[in-house]
Parts: C-alpha cells; sequence; structure tokens
C-alpha cells in the first residue's frame, strides 16, 4: 500500500495540472471576472486532503467545497461533496418539470443508487 507521502507527491502535481487547465479555458472563455467570489470544488476527489489548498494556490481565490442544497431528507452519506452535482441536476430536472407532463419525484434513496451506480461505471473502467 502506497504510503501518504508518495500520494501526495504523485496526487498534488496531476491535481495542479487540472486546475490550472480549468483556470486557462475559464480565461480563455472570458469568464475569469466572474469567478471573484471564488470557487467551489465538489466531487469525491474534492475530498483528497489538501485539494482545497492547491485549487486556491492555482486560481489565487478563495476556494470551498461544495454541498448540496435545497433538498430535504438527504441522509449524511449523500450530503457531501461528492452528491453536489448529481443533487444540481436532479434539482434542475424538479424545477423544470413544469414543462413535462410527467413530473418528476426527488427521493434521497435516488442519490445513493446514482453514486453506486457511478462507481460501479469507474471500477468497471479501471
Amino acid at each position: 500500500m502506497l504510503s501518504r507521502q508518495v500520494m501526495a507527491e504523485i496526487l498534488q502535481p496531476r491535481a495542479e495540472e487540472i486546475f490550472t487547465l480549468i483556470h486557462e479555458e475559464v480565461t480563455r472563455a472570458g469568464f475569469e471576472k466572474l469567478l471573484n467570489a471564488g470557487v467551489v470544488l465538489t466531487g469525491g476527489g474534492s475530498l483528497l486532503p489538501g485539494m482545497v489548498e492547491v485549487a486556491e494556490q492555482v486560481f489565487d481565490l478563495p476556494v470551498r467545497l461544495g454541498q448540496p442544497g435545497g433538498v430535504n431528507g438527504l441522509t449524511e452519506p449523500a450530503s457531501g461533496p461528492q452528491f453536489a452535482t448529481a443533487v444540481g441536476l436532479a434539482l434542475y430536472s424538479a424545477r423544470n418539470a413544469k414543462d413535462h407532463p410527467r413530473g418528476f419525484t426527488v427521493s434521497p434513496g435516488m442519490f445513493i443508487k446514482l453514486g453506486h451506480r457511478v462507481r460501479t461505471w469507474f471500477a468497471d473502467m479501471f
């Protein structure tokens, strides 16, 4: 098993590279001035130790972890940053359901199932 030191030596340069590419793309697209309030990290990778600090160095802006909001009844495991995008997409869909006659109901178990399915996909790929 790899030590934390070795993991940090491997992951930090990759994180810096990814955040640099994102920063360059945001700048190229002309949205850099819209980041003045800071950057929000989501996804399971944002939970890695030091990820917020690396992003702050690259973006030179405040960085925080995104937490799902706007949904009542989420269980503790489904309320972390790794579920923020899934919750946001479900909320977007639910809010726009009035445009669709069938409607849409969001239940907390859906996010746990979605997370399991995504982990399974990644496990199959790697």
